[in-house]
């Protein structure tokens, strides 16, 4: 999601994408419009990016790990997909493509979804690592002050998180299971508000357009912040009754 805005200046500069990623992320991308294409990136029509031979006529940019250590032939552009200090990283892939050319303005428009409306707030328990995770007893005490329907998204990695949470709470509460990315952008597009970590569905509700509070423990808000025009981010110390209050106001009278 962060790479949105460097795919929208590439598109702009060099014509049709097609988009190697994770696949559920390029596939939404691709059915919005984004990129033209999008493939998962163990897709085996592009084996021949590794491999000796004529390539496709295509022009290839390619955002790794560790670059040095992946022998990429027929590439254009190469860089690390991180930013090396403390720029925010859509600015630094934004920068990474000047030598091609490429303008640095940043695009950071809310991604073409189709709200379904609901006035659910919508709560990420998970991350891609427990240490990311807001403790489950402050998640517990914002539900118990919020007003309004919640509703729990639960993915591959978020089991242990959920369960947590729920027991604290003395009782299930709704979820959205594994649903397709494509339906969990437009309830994000459409709930009433959106609380998480610092996480890939974080990220998806801020470009989403959600109003959006994301809790930041030991990770860093200014290179890993969601973009977003209602993107609220809180420190790990921050009390729930904060929280609460900012899921149920407008985050736009708040100040980040």
């Amino acid at each position: 999601m962060l790479a949105v805005p460097a795919l929208r200046a590439l598109r702009r500069r060099c014509g049709p994408l097609r988009l190697a990623a994770h696949g559920g992320a390029a596939r939404l991308l691709a059915a919005l419009g984004e990129v033209e294409q999008g493939l998962a990136f163990d897709d085996p029509s592009l084996a021949w990016l590794f491999a000796s031979g004529n390539p496709p006529d295509e022009a290839i940019v390619a955002w790794m790990n560790r670059p040095e250590t992946v022998a990429l032939r027929h590439a254009l552009l190469v860089a690390p997909s991180r930013p090396p200090g403390e720029q925010h990283c859509a600015e630094y892939l934004l920068a990474t493509l000047a030598p091609l050319g490429v303008d640095a303005h940043l695009d950071a428009r809310p991604l073409r979804v189709e709200p379904m409306a609901s006035d659910e707030v919508l709560v990420h328990p998970g991350s891609g690592s427990a240490i990311k995770n807001w403790p489950a007893p402050k998640f517990a005490a914002t539900i118990r002050a919020l007003d309004r329907p919640v509703r729990l998204i639960v993915g591959e990695a978020d089991t242990q998180a959920a369960e947590d949470l729920e027991a604290r709470l003395g009782g299930a509460l709704p979820c959205l299971k594994h649903v397709p990315l494509e339906e969990l952008a437009a309830r994000l597009a459409g709930c009433h508000a959106y609380l998480g970590n610092d996480s890939g569905v974080s990220h998806l509700a801020g470009l989403s357009g959600a109003r959006s509070v994301v809790l930041f423990g030991p990770t860093s808000p200014q290179v890993w912040r969601p973009l977003g025009p209602n993107v609220h981010v809180v420190a790990f110390d921050t009390s729930a009754a904060d929280v609460a209050r900012l899921l149920m106001n407008d985050i736009n009278d708040l100040s980040s």
